[in-house]
């Protein structure tokens, strides 16, 4: 009980924050002395699929954990020739620095990217904790005896075994 009660005086943004560069400095880099602050640089296309994804995700999170600020701005209204091709791309700020910087979707599974991979992010930064109720963990037999087929990060490096007792004739 004492957690709730913790958790709703904590919850004071609750929302996505749109973004206009001349408050970035204001809105983000000052208001992450007091809190973890997440922005979210979009892309200027209505085509990027990662962007739309992490948009409706952005949402869900910031409802979810009120206690980070959530913010989100078009890559190129933020930095002039921002790459499209580099949206989304995910800035975490606490205490006026960048502590992580995320750019497209790649490392969580592309378009398949869901909910409980930017929670990862947030347990990683340190932005939520890891014991943390809301959090929607599920373990990999949980998955498995629903059905859930969860995708196997690898690194990409292949391996070849060879065997040196194999004779070629």
């Amino acid at each position: 009980m004492a957690e709730l009660s913790t958790l709703s005086r904590a919850s004071v943004f609750n929302q996505v924050y749109p973004l206009q560069k001349p408050d970035y400095s204001r809105d983000v880099t000052e208001a992450s002395k007091t809190a973890f602050v997440l922005v979210l640089l979009t892309s200027s296309l209505g085509t990027n699929i990662e962007s739309r994804l992490l948009t409706e995700l952005w949402r869900d999170l910031a409802r979810k954990f009120g206690e980070v600020k959530f913010c989100e701005i078009r890559a190129d209204m933020c930095i002039e020739g921002y790459p499209e091709r580099n949206t989304p791309t995910i800035l975490v700020y606490r205490n006026g620095d960048i502590k992580r910087q995320v750019i497209t979707l790649r490392e969580f599974g592309g378009e398949k990217t869901s909910l409980t991979d930017v929670e990862d992010l947030l347990v990683n930064v340190g932005a939520v904790k890891s014991n943390d109720h809301r959090l929607h963990y599920s373990s990999v037999s949980e998955d498995l005896s629903n059905g859930v087929d969860r995708p196997v990060r690898q690194s990409g490096r292949a391996t070849i075994d060879i065997d040196d007792d194999e004779e070629w004739d």
